[in-house]
């Protein structure tokens, strides 16, 4: 028998105490002086023998109590023969991990990190499984172990450095802390085909440049058993600057092109040109110093010429010396208005749509009566529908609306007039009727799930109470939407009426239903004066506008992407949509009949791209992401903060200190499985048990003789 913790044997002494108290005799205190004994001489009672135990068992008992008390915190167990720690198998696992990024593409980088892994290759030993995994913006297998299990060392080692020799840097950024992550769950997923525990190692090639996205390990936990090892691969020469293009502010009606030339910390130059991509553009010489970025506008160009990228000269390296700009024209999109509402009526809610429409920088909207619209071109199709007032001669016209997909409105001032509106979009079955509001109406409860009001759901944004209401209809004989549940089908929720937002009395205040392929929306009541202060709020723009990209009409996209973005299509209708798409690529080449339901994301260079629909092209500038262009060092001490065991930094530990480590844990596991302590415990209360029933016996015993008991006893 053996314990884990032996020093607790300390406290056995503890059963000292019991045999103490058992020889102590009290003396009695104080002392009553006695009249009749002042003429009597002192004499002190005669020793004849010390203190002496009364009680044996009760001593007994107690002692024992005490000393299996402390026998069990010693955690007994019994000692069986201790194998050796299983140490890990023979076979183990490296994964290769290369960088193929942009930032490879310097001068000097790929041939010499191609040379390092093809001389850490040539070390490897034979019982060593190699795998090949490449990564940029993504992390892509390009020889993994299961597709290489079934071959010979020999062969697998071919077959890599075959595979290796094929790779090439791409455009894309670099996501150095997505494919570590992703790599080393793999490997630690790979432990499990092994009884034993398999040594693995990551070995990252790489220029390790500071651009590069770490992100990803923070909240990831680094297994304590996978080390990593680093081939830094360096340029030629460090100088290097880029070129990025400044988004412009195109609602606050700035169209000036802007580019930002940064350069590197480690850079050695710092005088630039920049000029447009024609040999009829002027240079325009820039300062930059290492470490810093510069906003400029580029050199304007002569008349007549015309050019669609800038480029930057004067450093080593011209990877990311290139940005391109798509010629784009503010799209335009048709809102339909039908009501009778003159355009300078400040009473109607047509005034407020116009003046709003208005004023839109980035996308021109243009809001006209049906009969001045003309509906046989494709860019002409309205994006939305107000419909305010019942006019027959509409119907043909929702009808079409509504079969090819799109949205109609619902904003009338009068409940015979809501009526009417839900009679032209097939809803005739609901029941409408002036609400009687005794001083104003307030929005009490929104679905900010539902797109509409998605962009609301933040708490800054949530607060709808200081809209007041003054009048609204109801709406009665809704089919809602009842709460999903597992028998329920999708058809039978998409087809019920939603209710976007309520009154604070419980009526519905905007509600959204399908009808045909399109959707109807309804307010219950509008934004003119007569009807509320809506108009007058900061929310009413916002709604408006997300009204209009729920409906298909505004498609959000930047004027530059970078490379591997995918790019939505310009938008169309359902019944246009159906016909596919065309691409042009950057090299002049098409690629036709692609689907419109997703959007395009086959970007794996920089250049414009020309997205291709019925009746509408339009170009999309693509280039190198910002991040690539910050070349100098990453701090390797930046990734030792993430908890990466790297190779070589790190003292090993002791052999002898480790397998003694293990052999104290697998007695832990053993004492566990024993659980001798829990048995002791047992033996412990039946002892104060039995020491409680010998102390009232004793006691009672006592007290029959006519003898006071002693506290021992």
């Amino acid at each position: 028998m053996t314990w884990l913790y032996s020093l607790y044997w300390l406290g056995a002494l503890a059963a000292a105490g019991p045999v103490i108290f058992h020889m102590w005799r009290r003396m009695p205190r104080g002392e009553r002086p006695f009249s009749t004994l002042m003429f009597l001489s002192p004499s002190p009672p005669r020793i004849t023998s010390r203190s002496r135990i009364e009680n044996w068992l009760l001593m007994l008992l107690r002692v024992a109590a005490l000393a299996l008390l402390a026998f069990a915190f010693t955690r007994p167990l019994w000692r069986v023969p201790i194998s050796e720690p299983e140490q890990g198998s023979q076979e183990q696992q490296l994964a290769i991990l290369v960088d193929t990024s942009a930032s490879m593409r310097r001068e000097g980088v790929w041939n010499d990190l191609i040379r390092q892994i093809e001389e850490r290759l040539s070390t490897v030993p034979p019982q060593m499984r190699v795998a090949l995994y490449r990564f940029d913006r993504n992390m892509v297998p390009v020889a993994d172990f299961a597709e290489l299990k079934s071959l010979e060392p020999a062969a697998a080692r071919e077959l890599i450095l075959a595979r290796l020799r094929e790779l090439r840097p791409t455009w894309q950024a670099t996501r150095l802390g997505e494919a570590l992550v992703e790599v080393a769950s793999r490997l630690q997923d790979l432990q499990s085909e092994f009884s034993r525990p398999v040594p693995q190692k990551i070995c990252l090639a790489s220029d390790l440049q500071s651009g590069a996205e770490t992100v990803s390990l923070q909240g990831y936990e680094w297994p304590d058993d996978l080390s990593l090892e680093l081939i830094v691969a360096r340029p030629t020469s460090p100088s290097n600057a880029g070129l990025q293009v400044v988004e412009p502010n195109q609602e606050g009606a700035d169209d000036v092109l802007r580019v930002r030339v940064t350069n590197a910390t480690d850079s050695q130059k710092e005088q630039f040109v920049i000029r447009w991509d024609t040999p009829q553009s002027p240079e325009l010489p820039v300062y930059v110093p290492p470490g810093q970025s510069r906003i400029i506008v580029p050199p304007k160009l002569p008349a007549g010429i015309a050019a669609t990228s800038v480029v930057l000269s004067g450093d080593d390296d011209d990877f990311d010396n290139r940005v391109v700009f798509a010629n784009r024209t503010p799209e335009t999109r048709l809102v339909l208005y039908c009501g009778s509402e003159k355009p300078d009526d400040t009473t109607g809610a047509r005034f407020y749509l116009d003046r709003l429409f208005s004023a839109s920088k980035q996308i021109q909207i243009e809001l006209r009566e049906p009969d001045s619209a003309n509906m046989a071109s494709a860019d002409s199709q309205p994006a939305l529908v107000v419909l305010t007032d019942p006019d027959p001669q509409t119907k043909g016209l929702i009808s079409r609306h509504l079969s090819q997909g799109g949205t109609i409105l619902i904003v009338s001032p009068t409940s015979e007039g809501m009526r009417g509106c839900l009679a032209l979009c097939g809803r005739d079955d609901l029941l409408v009727s002036e609400a009687n509001v005794s001083k104003y109406a307030m929005l009490g409860e929104i679905d900010f799930e539902n797109p509409l009001f998605a962009p609301f759901a933040e708490a800054q944004f949530s607060d709808f109470t200081g809209i007041r209401f003054w009048q609204h209809r109801q709406l009665r004989g809704l089919k809602e939407a009842a709460p999903k549940s597992g028998d329920d089908h999708p058809s039978d929720t998409e087809n019920r009426d939603r209710v976007l937002a309520r009154f604070d009395d419980g009526d519905p205040a905007i509600v959204e239903f399908p009808a045909q392929q399109g959707k109807v929306i309804v307010f219950a009541a509008g934004w003119q004066p007569a009807d509320s202060q809506f108009a007058r709020s900061s929310k009413f723009p916002m709604l408006m506008f997300r009204l209009l990209e729920h409906s298909g009409g505004i498609t959000a996209r930047s004027g530059n992407q970078i490379v591997g973005s995918a790019l939505a299509w310009p938008s169309t209708s359902r019944a246009e949509s159906a016909t596919g798409g065309r691409v042009q690529l950057p090299d002049g080449t098409e690629i036709d009949s692609l689907p419109m339901e997703e959007p395009f994301s086959e970007t794996p260079t920089p250049g414009l791209y020309t997205l291709i629909v019925p009746g509408r092209a339009e170009q999309v500038a693509v280039n190198l992401a910002p991040e690539e262009s910050r070349t100098s060092p990453l701090n390797v001490e930046q990734l030792e903060g993430f908890g990466l065991a790297l190779s070589g930094r790190s003292p090993s530990e002791d052999p002898a200190a480790r397998r003694q480590r293990e052999q104290q844990l697998q007695l832990v596991e053993l004492e566990n499985s024993q659980k001798l302590w829990q048995r002791v415990l047992l033996a412990v209360i039946v002892l104060l048990l039995i020491e409680t029933l010998a102390s009232g016996w004793s006691r009672s015993r006592a007290v029959q003789a006519g003898v006071h008991p002693s506290p021992t006893t």
